[in-house]
């Protein structure tokens, strides 16, 4: 092949590329539609979990695409617009633009005092990522964090505990976590969710297993006389 076949070939391939960038926007725009029609029909506070076990999309990616979706919905023209437009490029306009980043307001001295404790606290206890994701439920419980924040904070919790584990270490703890999923779902719902949960990461599951045993705890707690 010459030189000048090669570069024909390049720039074919490169076009190729570009033209499928601009194709995502237009995907994007129709799951997201699908996405916000089966938010509507999932009850309160199972939207992540319904995500995770029915979809391979992250709960930050669905946001992205209703995001899109809603932007151009009911107007045609700026429709077909985005769907000509890299995913970037569409994520930017529904998004708007940035604002600027306010400086961090400076706290009260009991607030700093507070903060100060809680960090110490925190950091003594970075060898217990179970009181760490406990203690992020807690945040997230009484209203401090949102859930994002608190999946983000389990995530890294657990992220920087088994990178220091063993082979030994970590089956070890896969085979309790299988063991907590089969006694907390129904033989025949586990069968049914298992070629699912393949496609989703390991920490999202942990997760939606703690979330369920926290409402079973809650149920347990209000059912009390």
């Amino acid at each position: 092949m010459t030189q000048s076949n090669i570069a024909s070939a390049i720039n074919a391939a490169h076009a190729g590329v570009e033209a499928a960038k601009r194709e995502g926007a237009r995907y994007a725009v129709e799951c997201g539609r699908l996405l916000a029609q089966a938010k509507e029909t999932t009850p309160h506070g199972g939207w992540d979990a319904w995500l995770r076990l029915n979809t391979t999309v992250s709960p930050r990616t669905a946001q992205l695409y209703m995001r899109i979706a809603r932007h151009v919905e009911g107007d045609l023209a700026k429709a077909q617009r985005v769907a000509g437009l890299s995913m970037r490029e569409a994520a930017g306009e529904a998004t708007g633009p940035k604002r600027a980043a306010a400086a961090r307001k400076p706290l009260s001295p009991q607030a700093e005092h507070d903060f100060s404790v809680l960090k110490q606290v925190w950091d003594e206890a970075k060898d217990n990522p179970d009181w760490q994701e406990g203690a992020a439920r807690e945040l997230f419980r009484i209203g401090y964090i949102t859930k994002p924040q608190r999946n983000d904070i389990i995530r890294s919790v657990w992220t920087k505990h088994y990178a220091h584990l063993t082979d030994a270490d970590r089956k070890e703890a896969g085979r309790r976590a299988a063991e907590l999923i089969v006694a907390a779902i129904p033989r025949a719902m586990l069968l049914e969710l298992i070629p699912r949960l393949k496609h989703v990461p390991a920490s999202d599951i942990a997760i939606a297993l703690g979330d369920a045993q926290e409402d079973r705890k809650r149920r347990a707690a209000e059912a009390r006389p």
